[in-house]
């Protein structure tokens, strides 16, 4: 027999997929990303971990690009990307590994790293929030299936 928070870790997973492919699908797989001026990548909020963060929003790319007088770049991601919920038992589990509760959040690079590893090791190409100005992770790995349009 199931326990409780077996039932609630699968319906946050399958939250998770579901939340990824509306998404995907709402976009047609595309999401945007804000870009500093002359093309330089900007620094992240690294707040799901070390990688290329995107948007669903368009609004919210811009703003990230505004803050370095920068422009908005669409990238195509591929079908099927394995993505981690923010909110979910395997950050907490992380999180926890590190010292810290589910809710609280270091800006490190550190912090940022040690998210990346271990969500790899999971097998996850990267981590979705669903709050927009957090957005999308991709790992680097995962990352190089990213297409720009």
């Amino acid at each position: 027999m199931k326990k409780f928070k077996d039932f609630i870790t699968e319906k946050k997973a399958q939250y998770q997929a579901a939340f990824y492919k509306g998404l995907y699908n709402r976009n047609k797989g595309v999401f945007y990303r804000g870009i500093g001026k002359g093309g330089k990548n900007m620094h992240d909020l690294q707040a799901l971990g070390a990688g290329t963060y995107y948007s669903w929003d368009e609004g919210m790319a811009q703003a990230y690009a505004d803050m370095k007088g920068g422009e908005v770049k669409k990238y195509k991601f591929p079908r099927g990307l394995k993505l981690a919920d923010a909110q979910g038992p395997d950050m907490a589990e992380i999180k926890s590994l590190m010292g810290l509760q589910p809710w609280e959040y270091s800006g490190g690079k550190m912090f940022a790293r040690v998210l990346k590893v271990e969500f790899e090791s999971k097998g996850y190409d990267g981590v979705i929030s669903d709050k927009v100005a957090e957005g999308i992770v991709i790992f680097d790995k995962a990352n190089r299936k990213v297409k720009e349009v």
